[in-house]
């Protein structure tokens, strides 16, 4: 009888780790294809990588960043004027149309931190959002791109 339970055991065990093997196989190849979707956006050579954040994609996603997502952010020359064409050519290589909200310049009125404009757009079942900010008026501006899975309202 022990021997029985004991190959049971065992074949529980060898049960589950293959099949966490499979579903980690599954989650890395989603992962990689969002990678590689959003790597054909047409980013400037000269501008300044500031952060890159992969959240891969996860069996139990628990938590309030959705997965998989990337985030990234980018500084540009210092010299550089960013136009909503920019961000939609920008989008375009990817194959990604945007929406942006107005046109990419600072207020009048506005002397700080500023979210010059921010482009929207849908592909492949995800949501992409590229945003253009500035910290101060002559800064070099920050363009920053967030990708997730398709909200559904």
């Amino acid at each position: 009888m022990k021997k029985i339970l004991g190959a049971i055991l065992i074949g529980i065990v060898v049960l589950a780790v293959a099949a966490s093997i499979i579903v980690r196989t599954f989650e890395d190849r989603i992962t990689e294809e969002l990678v590689a979707q959003v790597s054909r956006l047409a980013i400037p050579a000269d501008w300044k990588v500031l952060d890159d954040i992969v959240r891969r994609e996860q069996f139990l996603c628990v938590s309030t960043n959705p997965c998989p997502s990337i985030s990234r952010r980018w500084e540009a020359q210092a010299d550089s004027v960013v136009t909503a064409k920019d961000l939609e050519q920008i989008a375009a290589a990817a194959d990604v149309t945007l929406t942006v909200d107005r046109p990419c310049q600072r207020p009048a009125n506005n002397f700080g931190r500023a979210i010059l404009c921010t482009g929207l757009g849908v592909a492949d079942g995800y949501d992409y959002q590229l945003s253009l900010s500035s910290a101060a008026p002559g800064e070099p501006l920050q363009v920053s791109l967030y990708v997730s899975p398709v909200t559904i309202p």
